[in-house]
């Protein structure tokens, strides 16, 4: 895995929420405020909180696995791929998360129509927020959203405590809705 310090983090983290740990992620000193590490983070969280509580050295190298297969997909997905794909990086991250937990094949029909329809729901959750440019934003509607998905299609024991973050970068993007967007702060 490229990102060292994203792998380090997600195999000392022992929680279910991710939420919280893409939080922790997004907090990191290396994290961007903007860009295409949002694409890996959102995917990286939900795989690692869907191993909570898995500790022993199989578990660990299998999330390691499973980590790296994750930035190996969503380094495919570049910056903007919102405006230039019409498709957010979040989303798919979500997506390629599900499918590698899930262990889709392009050819195995399990799994599929549900990933499917998850993402549709989080990129229809995404597109109601109302604006391009904010990967922090985007990124946490998304995890948010996958959450149930998980649960209910892949039988994971993921949790979401109801605290809303509130945005340390709000100040850094141009774009930003202010008061309009769930997680700005006007602390």
């Amino acid at each position: 895995m490229q990102s060292t310090w994203i792998l380090e983090a997600c195999l000392a983290w022992e929680g279910n929420d991710p939420a919280r740990l893409l939080e922790a992620l997004m907090a990191h000193k290396e994290c961007p405020a903007f860009g295409p590490v949002h694409h890996v983070l959102v995917g990286t969280a939900l795989l690692t909180c869907a191993r909570a509580g898995e500790k022993d050295a199989a578990e660990r190298d299998a999330l390691a696995r499973e980590l790296a297969e994750l930035e190996r997909r969503g380094s495919c997905v570049p910056g903007a791929a919102c405006a230039q794909w019409g498709v957010c990086g979040a989303a798919a991250s979500c997506g390629m998360a599900f499918a590698i937990r899930a262990g889709n094949a392009p050819l195995r029909p399990e799994g599929w129509s549900e990933g499917q329809l998850m993402v549709a729901d989080i990129l229809q959750h995404i597109a109601h927020a109302g604006a391009p440019r904010c990967c922090k934003r985007d990124a946490r509607i998304a995890v948010r959203s996958a959450v149930p998905w998980f649960n209910r299609e892949l039988g994971t024991d993921l949790a979401l405590d109801d605290e809303s973050p509130a945005c340390a970068v709000s100040e850094a993007n141009g774009a930003c809705l202010h008061g309009a967007c769930p997680y700005y702060s006007t602390e």
